[in-house]
């Protein structure tokens, strides 16, 4: 496959996934956990040993799955740890770049709050999450698409990703802003129903 397609499907994926992540979350989310496990798999065993590595890859990415599906919650607070990671690392990157450790530790911290804040905030975390995460896919399939190899992080990119993320918020507020797919309902409402019909 061409760096060019590759550059255009993931635009398109990226995109797809900014504006109506929120739906669609719970079922990419054993995707995303296959793909990590398979991932971890090819990098822990050594490349010598390519069927192994291989074996080791798809029972990891089946076993991440099925925890992705069926602790989909807990996976949610795993994804505000990753966010909350990143984006912490990177800012203190940026403003101390001669540090070592300083925005590893920070970057635990950043880890541990994204976790907390995604987990009592479900719903409205899942669209900022999928908004980010689509709107990051996006600008790297418009670098891929550009300038195929290159790992620098020019304006037109850094302006897709801010765009596309706040039109994946906006939208994914407007049309599912009321809904609460992913939070606990509220047990007292029946209760409410049925003492309103005595």
């Amino acid at each position: 496959m061409s760096s060019s397609l590759a550059g255009l499907l993931a635009i398109a994926y990226g995109a797809v996934f900014a504006l109506f992540g929120y739906p669609i979350f719970r079922i990419f989310l054993p995707i995303y956990g296959g793909i990590i496990g398979y991932i971890l798999g090819v990098t822990v065993v050594a490349p010598d040993y390519p069927i192994a590595a291989l074996a080791i890859a798809v029972i990891l990415a089946i076993l991440f799955a099925s925890a992705a599906y069926l602790y989909w919650s807990a996976m949610i607070g795993l994804a505000g740890a990753i966010l909350g990671y990143g984006l912490v690392t990177v800012i203190v990157g940026a403003l101390w770049p001669s540090a070592v450790y300083t925005p590893l530790l920070i970057g635990l911290v950043g880890a541990l709050a994204g976790s907390f804040v995604f987990i009592y905030a479900k719903d409205a975390m899942v669209m900022v999450a999928s908004a980010l995460n689509g709107a990051m896919i996006v600008a790297w399939g418009l670098r891929t698409w550009l300038y195929p190899g290159s790992r620098v992080l020019d304006s037109l990119t850094l302006i897709a990703f801010v765009l596309v993320a706040i039109a994946g918020l906006v939208v994914q507020i407007k049309f599912f802003g009321q809904q609460r797919k992913y939070s606990p309902k509220n047990t007292d409402e029946p209760t409410k129903n049925v003492t309103s019909f005595r």
